[in-house]
């Protein structure tokens, strides 16, 4: 049953028109199979919904506000100019969202005898091919997209997660799951940019990267996110990798 299940939901994230050329060339993510089952086992105990101001905006107004703080961020990283000019369609949104502190981050370097903890390292995903400022691109065009037209074919993505597959607790119990959100911008941008940031201080989040987490359900997935960053800390003070 799963198995379908993840087919149908695999093929609606790959399927939409305007974008088949990014799907082609984005990058696959890795992470741990064994973390992801155990980040799942709680799933029952996870909140239906958040009881917050967040919870009565649209889920338009949610993906936008997320993916445009992401994208900020990446562009500090990258120092490129990310603020827009205006965005018609969600204005109040770009002005709100502009208003919180932009998290800076440095990416890692692994050795090549070190490519086994890659699981923790999300950004050996990017290559000469796919690199991480193709990536800023993407996600820039996406924005200008959502910001003339309200709407982008990873929006609907992002809105058939919170329709039909948030209630089901055969799709947010299996770890292949985890290729299916990480499809979508605004989860594969939370996982790369939260796991850069440091455990040890305040990780950085906009309130909408917490509301769509509570929207899809996917407590699971931030659960997974937060042990994952830890493990890949103490690999890092171990000096297992090199800045």
């Amino acid at each position: 049953m799963f198995r379908a299940l993840f087919s149908i939901l695999s093929l609606s994230l790959v399927s939409c028109s305007h974008h088949i050329k990014l799907a082609e060339t984005s990058p696959n993510y890795p992470f741990s199979s064994e973390l992801v089952r155990e980040a799942q086992q709680n799933f029952a105990r996870y909140p239906a919904s958040e009881n917050s101001d967040e919870s009565s905006k649209s889920t338009r107004r949610v993906y936008f506000s997320a993916l445009y703080y992401q994208y900020l961020t990446l562009g500090n990283h990258l120092d490129e100019v990310a603020q827009l000019n205006s965005c018609p369609q969600f204005h109040h949104d770009k002005l709100e969202t502009e208003s919180y502190l932009v998290p800076q981050f440095s990416m890692i370097k692994l050795n090549k005898d070190e490519k086994s903890l890659s699981p923790y390292f999300p950004e050996t995903a990017f290559n000469k091919n796919f690199s991480i400022q193709d990536h800023f691109f993407a996600v820039k065009n996406e924005i200008n997209t959502l910001c003339e037209e309200g709407i982008s074919d990873n929006y609907y993505k992002f809105d058939n997660l919170v329709t039909h597959y948030a209630s089901k607790s055969s799709f947010h119990r299996h770890p292949d799951s985890m290729k299916s959100v990480l499809k979508i911008p605004v989860f594969a941008n939370y996982y790369l940019l939260k796991m850069f940031q440091s455990s040890q201080r305040h990780t950085t989040f906009h309130p909408h990267e917490k509301q769509m987490i509570y929207l899809t359900r996917t407590h699971w997935f931030e659960d997974y996110v937060s042990k994952a960053q830890i493990l890949r800390e103490k690999m890092i003070q171990t000096k297992m990798v090199q800045r």
